[in-house]
């Protein structure tokens, strides 16, 4: 604010000087003239920054005064035309159209004393206007045939009003919602920086490989519905050389299953360590969760233990898809045990435990529903026959390679439609020795 006004004083002080110049050169009656005349009309300026240029209630009082006088003299016209109108009618439009064209006088004349170009206005089209709504009155007196053209021309004033402050007020609004707009995207830009940061450190809790461990192989993706998901795998490093697979689905998706997904897992992991029985290791996940579940959201969760020396691989579901088993024949078997309450849903939850035993060849292939609820643009789901078929047609590969195929598969599948829900898969093979 001091800049803009240091800025006006330094153009003030030029315009000043200037004048002081063009004044030296005349000759000194003309400068005393000249100087009488700016002090009379001073007081008349002053009404006309305060009535015309200044914003604020006195402009805003005057503007509403002419409005009013142009509905009042527009709607005399319809007065004026009912037959036998008596004599007293008569005298009152004459003084209400006095009094209209007096208040219009003060109008014009203030508006030339404003403007900085005097001529410039008098000959616009506004200043035309403005004049010829005065001038027939002056002109003509109070005859009845000039009185009529003079109030089709306040028409046009009416416009010239109503068009300055429907351009003022779309100005004023354009302005607010450019202001708006900059800090809405201003603050989605923001947001979307953290959820990409949030994204990157929910991808990089997950484990990126699988355990260094002879006799078996593994791998993992998971593919965020949204920009952060619920879904969740893990590979965890257990006594005597075993390791613990799980693969877990929270309801929902985006910002809160995530981080109930991250209180999941973090529970989950630190149990599996002192838990040898997947279902032991369920259940007191299960308190956990129910303990600390405001928002009451639950998750599906297969897990399971697996002993690469003996190929034994001991198992709980709490309401996850039932696993499949890719035999090295290419026959494909689901686990047993599938069903249970998923965690998070009520307390005191049992979760049996269930074995099977994984002979060199063989391939474990854990899945959210994501994979089999992906839907095209016809609303046609993945299914299983289509996850099935492509285990059965490129489970000879790797891990990573399985789920690359399975990815491609529902990928070409889903077409243009959006991801629907989150994606995860888990490939665990048992190597020949």
């Amino acid at each position: 604010m001091r800049l803009g006004a240091t800025v006006q004083e330094s153009r003030g002080s030029a315009q000043d000087r200037a004048q002081r110049d063009r004044e030296s050169r005349l000759p000194i009656s003309v400068v005393a003239a000249r100087r009488a005349t700016q002090a009379a009309t001073a007081p008349v300026r002053g009404l006309a920054e305060l009535l015309l240029l200044r914003p604020g209630p006195y402009a805003r009082v005057f503007e509403n005064l002419i409005l009013a006088l142009i509905v009042l003299s527009v709607a005399s016209i319809g007065v004026e035309a009912i037959p036998g109108l008596p004599a007293w009618a008569t005298r009152a439009l004459r003084v209400e159209e006095m009094a209209v064209v007096a208040v219009f006088s003060l109008e014009y004349l203030l508006r030339i004393v404003a403007a900085r170009g005097k001529l410039a206005f008098i000959f616009s089209f506004h200043g035309l206007v403005d004049l010829l709504a005065i001038a027939p009155f002056y002109l003509a007196g109070v005859d009845a045939r000039w009185l009529r053209v003079l109030r089709l021309l306040r028409l046009l004033r009416v416009l010239k009003l109503q068009t300055h402050i429907l351009e003022a007020t779309v100005a004023e609004r354009t302005r607010e919602l450019a202001d708006k707009n900059a800090a809405l995207e201003q603050a989605q830009a923001q947001i979307k920086a953290e959820l990409d940061v949030a994204r990157a450190l929910q991808l990089a809790i997950l484990p990126a490989t699988f355990p260094a461990k002879p006799g078996c192989d593994g791998a993992a993706r998971m593919i965020p519905a949204t920009t952060m998901g619920g879904d969740f795998y893990d590979f965890i490093e257990l006594s005597d050389g075993q390791i613990g697979l799980a693969i877990a689905d929270v309801a929902g998706k985006g910002v809160p299953a995530a981080f109930f997904m991250a209180v999941a897992r973090t529970n989950l992991r630190d149990l599996a360590a002192r838990h040898a029985d997947p279902g032991a290791c369920l259940a007191q996940t299960n308190e956990l969760l129910c303990a600390q579940n405001p928002m009451d959201l639950f998750v599906t969760v297969f897990y399971c233990v697996f002993d690469p020396r003996t190929g034994v691989l001991r198992y709980a579901n709490a309401g996850h898809n039932p696993p499949y088993v890719r035999r090295a024949d290419g026959s494909i078997e689901m686990l047993g045990g599938a069903g249970g309450v998923a965690l998070g849903v009520m307390p005191g939850g049992v979760f049996p435990d269930h074995t099977v035993r994984l002979l060199p060849g063989d391939r474990l292939v854990l899945y959210t529903d994501g994979v089999t609820e992906a839907f095209n643009a016809a609303d046609e789901a993945y299914g299983t026959q289509r996850l099935l078929a492509e285990v059965q047609a490129h489970g000879d590969g790797t891990a990573a390679a399985l789920i690359e195929r399975i990815c491609r598969s529902v990928t070409s599948f889903a077409g243009t439609a959006p991801q629907s829900d989150d994606i995860t898969l888990t490939v665990l093979t048992r190597q020949a020795p």
